[in-house]
């Protein structure tokens, strides 16, 4: 529960107005010194919307929240608190901490009770699709397609998350996006892999700080994003583009993404079978040839690391249920950056997908269509 003395500061948070109050100030101290008061302002006025309650996402929330976000709205599809996805230990908490029927409470409402003890000058609430809404596309959608989300519930909000969705989800809301004016990022970790792809417009301005602290230059710059539909559509060629190396240092999941939302659009689901990535695996030489990349350059160990993790057998393959906490927890790291980026505007952004391997332990900025 939230405590009796937040309240009080909640209070005065929304009296304040765009102004910092002293309370404020106190706790966002460190930040402040970082990307100074007008940043930390930006984020105090800014709304997040958040669909896909995964690990990643409880990451990215957990840091966005205690960042000093205005709003957040997580949407809530029904899941159970009980059915969370094992990864949302915001979920969880809330579920330990609820003093109510358990059985009536969702994964959205225990998330956001979490996050709301967390940082008392933020506000977080929770979005239901209309039953209308709801029963009107439940018969061709399924839960994981985030059918209930509309244009209208995005109107006004900055900056959109959504996590562990389809490629079909990705693209719609993506779209749904760009129509109403906000940020997108969609992400997810498999396994031991771990992804995120954004779109923050045709013409995203951020400014740069350069030089010592006695004479720091700021410049401001502009770069272009690629709707999602877009990015997740883009070929092996232009994975290359403005890059120093070209396609020799281009991370290999990057390709395995596209690989595997082409496999996802064309069957309707993700490859889940040792039969589906040895399919995949035979079209690699194809692809080489036809995007002029050098014989060799692609792996299938590339495809089986991006599906979620080993092969079990001659069926199935470990996939979602077995994201990784501490993978989550990197990329959720990065990921909540970068929204906070996308808001204070400070510093040059992911353009516009990160890619993190736990083999190597390395992460790495990728190019999905963005041209150089």
């Amino acid at each position: 529960r939230l405590p009796q003395a937040f309240a009080g500061i909640r209070a005065m948070a929304g009296a304040a107005g765009d102004e910092l109050t002293a309370e404020q100030r106190a706790v966002y101290d460190r930040q402040l010194r970082v990307w100074g008061v007008e940043a930390q302002r930006r984020l105090g006025q800014a709304k997040f919307f958040v669909a896909g309650l995964t690990g990643l996402s409880a990451e990215a929330c957990k840091n966005v929240v205690l960042a000093g976000i205005g709003s957040v709205t997580l949407f809530d599809d029904g899941t159970s608190a009980r059915d969370a996805h094992p990864g949302n230990f915001l979920a969880h908490a809330g579920v330990a901490d609820h003093e109510g029927d358990v059985a009536s409470l969702t994964a959205a409402e225990a998330t956001a009770a979490t996050l709301r003890e967390m940082n008392p000058f933020g506000t977080v609430t929770v979005a239901k699709a209309s039953s209308a809404e709801a029963a009107g596309k439940e018969a061709k959608a399924k839960e994981s397609d985030f059918a209930g989300i509309t244009e209208q519930m995005l109107a006004g909000v900055d900056v959109v998350l959504l996590g562990g969705a389809s490629v079909a989800a990705r693209e719609r809301v993506g779209d749904l996006a760009r129509a109403a004016g906000a940020k997108i990022f969609a992400g997810a970790v498999r396994g031991y892999a771990a992804d995120f792809v954004a779109d923050l417009g045709d013409a995203f301005e951020y400014v740069v700080e350069t030089g010592s602290s006695e004479t720091t230059k700021t410049t401001t710059k502009t770069v272009s994003f690629v709707p999602l539909r877009t990015a997740l559509r883009s070929s092996w060629s232009d994975l290359g583009a403005g890059r120093d190396g070209g396609m020799r240092r281009v991370n290999r999941l990057a390709a395995a993404a596209t690989m595997c939302a082409a496999f996802e659009r064309n069957h309707g689901r993700p490859p889940v079978t040792k039969k589906d990535l040895d399919a995949m695996s035979a079209e690699i030489p194809s692809l080489e040839t036809a995007n002029g990349v050098k014989p060799g350059w692609m792996h299938s160990e590339a495809l089986v690391e991006y599906a979620g993790g080993g092969v079990d057998g001659d069926d199935a393959i470990n996939v979602v249920v077995a994201e990784s906490p501490a993978v989550a927890a990197i990329a959720g790291g990065v990921l909540a950056q970068e929204m906070l980026r996308a808001v204070t505007k400070v510093g040059e952004p992911v353009r516009n997908a990160f890619f993190f391997s736990a083999a190597n332990g390395q992460g790495t900025v990728e190019n999905l269509g963005c041209g150089a």
